[in-house]
């Protein structure tokens, strides 16, 4: 009973020193890169995070169809200057570049890729030119996990001040991998993203989880210990 009894307050007291490590939140507002339509597709992998251009059919009113899939993948993504002062971090943006079926940077959406899990996007929808105010431009975002499956979709009408279309959309969830960017136009849209900020999923504290580690392998070798003492008697 005393050895039950010992067993079990040992293990307890490890657990209680496990813990997880929330990460910090980290911000892509692409002005890391100098000129327009610069190839960014790949230039933030050591972030864990890749850009590529998927469809986005318009003109469209209200959210956007995501499919229940992850969308496919058409082409890269670059930055943007031409339209600089619309951002919210001048001077770059982020735009979807051409593919087949369409010869324009921009009117595609973005596929956001994370190497890991996150539990949180945002970001701030575009519109590279204006027609002060006559359109009706609005941002989704689908989130979908590791297999691909969508898991949840946010879609925002909400436009910062100023002449030209600015609309923020956040995400938050568990088992985020995938996020895929889409814009809805009553007219016709030049679409790009700024301020993209991510929350990695939180992760086991490497030297807790060592610690219940150790602890086990000892609470191991010490009843084996006790065993055969016992054994002697």
């Amino acid at each position: 009973m005393k050895k039950s009894l010992l067993t079990t307050t040992f293990c307890l007291s490890l657990l209680s020193f496990t813990s997880v490590t929330q990460a910090a939140p980290i911000l892509i507002d692409f002005d890391d890169v100098s000129g327009s339509r610069v190839e960014i597709t790949n230039r933030y992998a050591a972030l864990g995070v890749t850009l590529n251009a998927i469809d986005n059919p318009f003109p469209l009113s209200g959210a956007f169809p995501a499919p229940a899939a992850l969308p496919t993948i058409r082409g890269g993504v670059s930055t943007w200057t031409e339209g600089f002062a619309s951002a919210v971090s001048p001077p770059q943006v982020a735009v979807s570049m051409p593919y087949p079926g369409v010869t324009e940077y921009g009117d595609g959406g973005i596929l956001i890729s994370f190497a890991f899990d996150v539990n949180s996007v945002s970001l701030v929808g575009v519109d590279n030119g204006t027609n002060l105010g006559t359109d009706d431009e609005s941002v989704t975002l689908t989130a979908y996990d590791a297999a691909g499956s969508q898991i949840g979709q946010v879609y925002s009408t909400t436009n910062l001040p100023g002449i030209y279309d600015q609309t923020p959309a956040s995400i938050a969830m568990d088992g985020i991998r995938y996020v895929a960017f889409n814009y809805t136009d009553s007219n016709f849209g030049f679409y790009s993203i700024d301020n993209l900020e991510f929350v990695a999923a939180p992760i086991p504290e490497p030297n807790m989880v060592f610690l219940l580690g150790a602890g086990l392998i000892a609470l191991f070798g010490f009843r084996r210990k006790l065993s055969r003492v016992n054994a002697r008697r």
